[in-house]
């Protein structure tokens, strides 16, 4: 099959957990969730060797929660790229508090708002976090005794409260939806003119449940009847059980076939760099 025509819209790649680097076709660039390096627990589900120096930009940094495997490596990032951070407003002062981050270099928004970035535009949407039963007072007493988990104990605990998902759209109109946790209205707020191309999303539950999960998934996102997924945050699975992961993904595009769907799942190689693109390819 030969390519008639193509369009770049962007250069992304999946680094771990949900950080990715979005680079625009004018140069700017967005880091998600930024956590590659760790210790502890945290460092046994980085990519090996990745370091803050192998990013090729961090204009802006967005964060979709703050739990530790979601803030890490901001202060890194940061102190190279001098970024712009975006969060939720009840998040930003500890956010600025945590990781040493000027207060003019804090973006707060909040949900169901419309922001214009150099390059994009930020559609934010009301998230929610996979189930975590423990309350306030046992929340704050598991995060402060994990020494492994960046950012206060208060921030960690607010990462269970307040979850923002996005669509982004590029200066040529490709739509990008990113959600961190449950659906909670996305696929309502994903029809007509509010589509997406292209969709990034966790996993179903959390990284501990493992039956049921391509039919779960794929049922979403036939659901959805966007063109193309890319699942993140399953770092756990590609360290412990690889060839569970790969099936999971495997079996979803089966599914997605037997349903007659014409989106396709998309699994990505961690820190391998791909583009996005609008092509006319020979039938």
């Amino acid at each position: 099959m030969s390519t008639l025509a193509s369009s770049r819209a962007l250069k992304f790649r999946w680094i771990n957990g949900q950080c990715f680097e979005f680079r625009l076709n004018n140069g700017k660039t967005l880091i998600t969730d930024p956590w590659y390096q760790g210790g502890g627990e945290l460092a046994s589900k980085c990519p090996p060797g990745f370091t803050t120096e192998d990013l090729e930009g961090g204009d802006y940094i967005f964060l979709n929660h703050g739990h530790g495997d979601h803030t890490a490596n901001i202060q890194e990032v940061y102190d190279r790229f001098h970024s712009t951070v975006i969060c939720h407003s009840a998040i930003a002062m500890e956010v600025a508090r945590c990781f040493h981050v000027p207060l003019t270099s804090i973006y707060p928004v909040d949900y169901e708002g419309t922001y214009y970035f150099d390059g994009f535009i930020l559609e934010t949407h009301h998230g929610t976090h996979h189930a975590q039963p423990s309350d306030y007072q046992k929340t704050i007493e598991r995060f402060s005794s994990r020494s492994d988990f960046p950012g206060s104990p208060e921030l960690n605990a607010m990462g269970g409260v307040f979850n923002m998902n996005f669509i982004l759209t590029t200066d040529q109109g490709m739509r990008i939806a990113f959600i961190g946790g449950n659906d909670d209205g996305m696929l309502k707020r994903m029809t007509g003119k509010n589509k997406p191309n292209i969709v990034i999303r966790n996993k179903m539950a959390s990284s501990k449940v493992k039956t049921g999960v391509a039919e779960a998934f794929a049922d979403w996102f036939a659901q959805s009847d966007i063109q193309l997924l890319v699942p993140m945050h399953y770092e756990t699975w590609l360290t412990d059980d690889p060839e569970f992961a790969a099936k999971v993904n495997d079996d979803m595009n089966r599914i997605m076939e037997e349903k007659g769907a014409a989106g396709r799942v998309a699994p990505m190689v961690r820190g391998k760099w791909y583009t996005l693109d609008l092509a006319i390819n020979e039938a």
